[in-house]
């Protein structure tokens, strides 16, 4: 496999960035980020787009697997016999 020099030198310009920045400037970067995603605005589009999503999911697996959608189970939850498991991470039945 052969690299391209233009891939390399994006790598070598990436890490000589990020090796300047250093660890202030990440907590920086983590600090802003977190203040955005505190914000009202931001926590209620999540909401929204979170309940769209289920539901979309919900459909999408009622027209795929011919069943009734239910409206009551996590749209992402495992199903509740890998919740209980023998310690070594494996199903029971």
């Amino acid at each position: 496999m052969r690299i391209r020099p233009s891939v390399a030198i994006a790598l070598g310009v990436g890490y000589v960035l990020g090796a300047r920045g250093g660890r202030e400037h990440y907590d920086a970067i983590m600090r802003q980020a977190r203040e955005v995603r505190e914000r009202p605005e931001v926590q209620s589009v999540a909401g929204v787009v979170s309940a769209q999503a289920g539901a979309l999911f919900h459909r999408v697996r009622a027209m795929l697997g011919g069943t009734e959608p239910d409206v009551n189970s996590a749209p992402f939850a495992l199903p509740r016999d890998a919740h209980s498991s023998n310690g070594a991470g494996v199903r029971t039945h």
